[in-house]
């Protein structure tokens, strides 16, 4: 079974902009649109559109509790097992112009005993099992989150992780399946800022060398680049402007992980990985199974020499 866990979920609330924000004025709206945000949870999606089970893990609270249970009801693929807590599950504003800009709230605080009961959750996990660990965590939930991933990797369990810097780092020495990490987060993680693409594949050659037995780096329209000990590779990019890129990451990580699930290697899944990639910022939203495979034909992976 895949486990997805999003620590800190979000109702996310999209909106649309024909210009850019002008700080100080009235901005006039496009489209709007709600929608269960988190991480984890966009990874349920592309599994879920791949038809592959996952059971959604975290926290949810307040009145978008009951939204998140009637969202999944459109994903039969997905089994929301969300530990209820007290506090209000935070609201995010994505909003999309001519650059996307994120308004992001912190999120609730979570009880000891609320936690303890997000342990029982955990407890079913077994080996063989995955469990992925994406999005926002708590800075005050680091420790016990830590604490989970170890048990999880002794009891034979495959993490995946796509967090934050200050985790990531923590987690690493766990040697976790894969680590992926956007640019911004890839700088604090390795203590440097990027200035060409040879910077980004010495520095996650450290991150394997630490630990992690996979990592991807995406960069935006740029591509992605997957560092291992089998070496270092690239995708080709298919834009040249700006599009809409929430959930396209997510669903590099739910296309990796469903290519594992099968069968595939680092390296093929990795292909299929910037499939969903590509084929999710094209089509605006979560890519669909015959988009991935549409651009599984035209993704090229190159290895670095």
């Amino acid at each position: 079974m895949i486990y997805t866990c999003t620590v800190n979920p979000s109702l996310d609330y999209y909106l649309t902009l024909n210009n850019d924000i002008k700080i100080g004025e009235i901005n006039r709206l496009g489209n709007e649109r709600f929608n269960a945000g988190g991480k984890g949870v966009n990874v349920s999606i592309v599994l879920s559109n791949l038809m592959i089970p996952s059971t959604a893990i975290g926290f949810l609270g307040g009145f978008t509790r009951d939204f998140y249970l009637s969202f999944f009801k459109d994903y039969p693929f997905v089994r929301p097992m969300f530990t209820q807590i007290e506090g209000h599950t935070r609201i995010n504003i994505k909003i999309s112009g001519h650059k996307e800009t994120d308004l992001n709230a912190h999120g609730p605080k979570i009880k000891d005993d609320e936690f303890e009961r997000f342990l029982k959750r955990v407890e079913r996990i077994d080996e063989g099992d995955t469990f992925v660990l994406s999005g926002n965590v708590q800075k005050e939930l680091f420790a016990k989150m830590l604490e989970v991933l170890k048990v999880l990797v002794k009891k034979g369990v495959r993490v995946v992780l796509d967090t934050g810097a200050e985790l990531l780092k923590a987690a690493l020495e766990l040697g976790p399946t894969l680590v992926k990490v956007n640019l911004e987060d890839y700088e604090d993680l390795v203590g440097v800022i990027v200035t060409s693409g040879e910077d980004i594949v010495e520095g996650a050659k450290k991150i394997v060398e630490k630990g992690a037995q996979n990592v991807i780096v995406s960069l935006g329209i740029d591509g992605a680049i997957l560092v291992n000990q089998d070496g270092s590779y690239h995708t080709n990019p298919f834009v040249d402007s700006n599009y809409f890129t929430t959930g396209a990451n997510d669903a590099m990580v739910g296309a990796y992980v469903f290519d594992l699930q099968r069968g595939a290697d680092a390296l093929e899944a990795f292909h299929y990985a910037s499939a969903a990639y590509w084929a999710s910022i094209v089509v605006g939203h979560i890519a669909k199974r015959e988009d991935i495979e549409t651009y599984y034909e035209k993704v090229e992976i190159i290895k670095e020499v």
